[in-house]
């Protein structure tokens, strides 16, 4: 499993979101929702080596999609976030 770094999850990202990768107006956003997804996960029992490795890319992009146009104060991830994560929690990975 291929460990990646910040810059290349936002990135991902911002593939993921539609947002051109040149374009660097919301990147201190994407950064913060990207760190917040990360701890989501963590708090939630998944491996650090798994949060920081390939395996998890397409749940992170998919926590940070969730939460991008939420209000100041809501956090809903969705079903299948919750199940992605679930599943990395248990060890299951691609």
């Amino acid at each position: 499993m291929a460990e990646i770094g910040m810059l290349d999850m936002l990135m991902q990202c911002k593939l993921g979101l539609g947002i051109q990768t040149s374009e660097t107006v919301f990147d201190g956003v994407l950064m913060q929702k990207i760190t917040a997804v990360k701890s989501f996960l963590r708090g939630a029992g998944v491996a650090e080596a798994v949060i920081s490795g390939d395996d998890a890319v397409g749940v992170i992009v998919m926590g940070v999609g969730d939460i991008w146009n939420q209000a100041a104060g809501e956090v809903k991830f969705s079903p299948a976030f919750t199940a992605i994560a679930a599943q990395l929690r248990a060890g299951v990975t691609a």
